[in-house]
């Protein structure tokens, strides 16, 4: 669950009404059912589509609605189940099969129900550069809810990240392999609302600590700290309406703007009024990442963490307007640096099967 920062009278609220929920009970709720059948939907659109980028002969938007209809189609997949395995294995035979190499992340973390076992899914291509420079991210786990898809938050973002890491190597090797994709587990609390270093995003929270600690140590992984971070979350509703957190860092900011107002997309995409808790969060504070965390207003949804988070809610031509933008974003950040061209030649980097050893 995202939050705003500081929402003082809901988290009184939800603090009571997760301490009724607890009472008495030493396991979690539980996830069960299929959820909604998505196999006869229609397409609904309220984004025009549109074309920002200049890459060709690339349907922005079309392959992520397909992933993102085959990961519903799995089920609820909340951590520790099945259904959760199986997401796992639908993005590792995909990025496999586009040429990237993935590693699994497994840890256990303490939640307010005991020990769970978590698995991020790391993956950069087989030809990448020797420490990646740019982090795209997004949750693939669904929230423990009894019939919840989360269509989404967050499987629209898991599709659209599957559909860039098939696309942009044809269109731009030299910033695919400098891309590193992270695929988060964990990121929803297992109690009603996150609590920072307390219940959810253990994903993310793990992976910075891991990133902070090998760049200081060994650098068996990361020789430096990457140059940009993303984190893609709820960017698939046809009604779409992204906010980005106040605090996003400047640099991020700017750039974020700069392809917002080139392409006069004001009406979609915006800023929160507030800070905003979700993986980019630890990516900027424990990591020292700067991340921006490109999220769909969730603030006054009624659909939000609801079983109405089904297919119904995805609309192509959103994946295909939000991609294209988290893709202009990162090469205006390119541009800026003159990053793009500068790590081109780097040699290849070591075996990412191996990268996570300590780890798993």
């Amino acid at each position: 669950m995202k939050s705003y920062l500081p929402p003082i009278i809901l988290c009184c609220l939800l603090c009571l009404f997760s301490f009724s929920c607890q009472k008495g009970s030493t396991l979690p709720p539980k996830a069960t059912g299929k959820g909604s059948d998505s196999s006869n939907i229609d397409r609904l659109n309220d984004v025009e589509k549109q074309v920002i980028s200049p890459y060709k002969n690339w349907e922005f938007g079309s392959k992520a609605y397909l992933h993102t209809k085959n990961i519903l189609d799995i089920g609820p997949r909340p951590i520790e189940t099945e259904g959760h395995k199986k997401a796992q294995a639908y993005i590792t035979t995909h990025l496999d099969k586009f040429g990237w190499n993935v590693s699994r992340q497994s840890f256990k973390a303490m939640t307010p129900y005991g020990e769970r076992s978590f698995v991020n899914l790391v993956a950069r291509r087989k030809d990448a550069v020797k420490s990646p420079n740019i982090v795209l991210a997004a949750h693939y786990e669904s929230k423990i809810m009894d019939g919840f898809l989360g269509a989404d938050d967050a499987a629209s973002c898991v599709g659209a990240l599957l559909e860039i890491a098939e696309h942009l190597p044809s269109h731009e090797n030299t910033i695919a392999q400098q891309m590193e994709l992270v695929f988060f587990d964990g990121e929803e609390a297992i109690t009603p609302s996150i609590e920072y270093l307390k219940d959810g995003l253990y994903g993310s929270i793990y992976y910075s600590k891991y990133m902070r600690n090998d760049v200081a140590g060994d650098k068996k992984t990361y020789l430096h700290i990457p140059k940009i971070g993303m984190v893609l979350d709820m960017i698939g509703h046809r009604n779409l309406s992204i906010k980005i957190p106040s605090d996003t860092p400047k640099s991020l900011l700017k750039s974020y703007f700069a392809v917002i107002k080139k392409h006069q997309l004001e009406n979609r995409f915006g800023v929160a009024n507030g800070s905003i808790l979700d993986d980019h969060y630890p990516m900027n504070m424990i990591a020292k990442l700067p991340t921006i965390d490109l999220i769909g207003d969730f603030s006054s949804k009624s659909w939000w963490h609801t079983n109405k988070d089904n297919f119904d809610n995805i609309s192509e031509n959103s994946l295909n307007l939000s991609i294209q933008v988290a893709l202009e974003i990162i090469k205006h950040q390119l541009a800026k640096s003159g990053e793009q061209s500068k790590f081109s030649n780097e040699n290849p980097s070591i075996n990412s099967q191996e990268i996570w050893s300590k780890t798993t």
